[in-house]
């Protein structure tokens, strides 16, 4: 394999860079578009259904589309643009995006599907086409990837058209991992403020404004470890683990003794949405997996980062880096 990435490395790199620009540029377009669906839902709306509004699944699940397409703007038309003037510095965040995507996939690619399911009444073929796609898109393509990344010909390639040194050299992946995904916890808990503040806590539902205090002091919070991680200070990390370590039990134990039903029902639907939703077959289990997996992985991460935090000399900490 490696001998086939010497002969392509070049061009591949120029290749993903065209698509990363290409998917990024096309994000960047629909996120604007699609706020349209906000008129065609509400009242005088081709679809418009009593209820639709903040705080109706459908008007969430508009919001985080547009919320999405400019994440995807955001990160794929810089990291393109680097691939086509192949600036060193795209080996590792594409390496450390790729590791995240092993993380944050558990829950999105449901979350996809669900939404696909529920909001586009498609058949049954283009149900399996995406179950496929998101399948490949989690396991063999990170992969291949990865190796790609990681091969010396891409080194090779990098190291001749670029040889500055940027911020990025000088932290590890896993420090990028965790700085990525707490930018991720953020955008989820903006997702929660949009059905009516739920929060999850050691068994029980928090909703409406207790729920919104708790949503916003946990952003703060994670901002907060942002900040510190960059800096790798000592208090970031022991800060880390502990709230991930609240997070991953106030949160599991909730899902474990809650049905979805359950939560549509707290979350007061529109009749129309609620009987749609209600007798969606999700128990309390396989929502405890698909959101409790990537907390406990985010958490393994952290206590694998611990040495990056210890202070060290200059020497010490290029001798970890590299």
């Amino acid at each position: 394999m490696n001998d086939y990435f010497n002969k392509i490395s070049a061009p591949m790199i120029t290749f993903i860079g065209s698509v990363l620009l290409i998917i990024g540029v096309i994000a960047a377009f629909l996120g604007p578009v699609e706020s349209f669906c906000y008129y065609l839902f509400s009242e005088g709306g081709r679809f418009h259904y009593e209820g639709f509004g903040f705080g109706s699944f459908m008007f969430g699940n508009i919001t985080m589309q547009i919320w999405g397409y400019y994440i995807i703007a955001f990160i794929c038309i810089p990291l393109g643009y680097g691939h086509l003037k192949k600036y060193l510095w795209i080996k590792k965040i594409s390496l450390t995006f790729l590791s995240v995507w092993f993380v944050v996939g558990i829950p999105i690619l449901p979350m996809i599907l669900f939404i696909i399911v529920t909001t586009k009444e498609p058949s049954l073929l283009i149900i399996i086409l995406s179950a496929v796609f998101g399948l490949f898109s989690y396991t063999l393509i990170p992969f291949i990837l990865i190796k790609f990344y990681k091969s010396k010909s891409v080194e090779m390639v990098l190291n001749k058209n670029s040889t500055k040194n940027t911020f990025v050299d000088k932290y590890p992946i896993s420090l990028l991992m965790m700085i990525i995904l707490y930018l991720f916890y953020i955008y989820a808990l903006h997702v929660l403020l949009l059905f009516k503040g739920i929060f999850p806590f050691f068994g029980q539902w928090i909703i409406g404004l207790k729920g919104i205090i708790l949503i916003s002091l946990s952003i703060l919070f994670l901002a907060a470890l942002i900040i510190g991680t960059f800096n790798q200070k000592l208090w970031s990390w022991w800060a880390s683990f502990f709230y991930f370590v609240f997070l991953m039990t106030s949160s599991i134990l909730t899902l474990l003794f809650t049905d979805f039903s359950e939560i549509v029902a707290l979350l007061k639907f529109p009749s129309t949405e609620t009987e749609a939703l209600i007798n969606l077959p999700l128990k309390g289990f396989y929502l405890a997996m698909i959101f409790g997996i990537p907390i406990i992985i985010t958490l393994g991460i952290i206590i694998f980062s611990r040495k990056y935090f210890i202070p060290l000399t200059k020497n010490r900490i290029t001798k970890k880096l590299t």
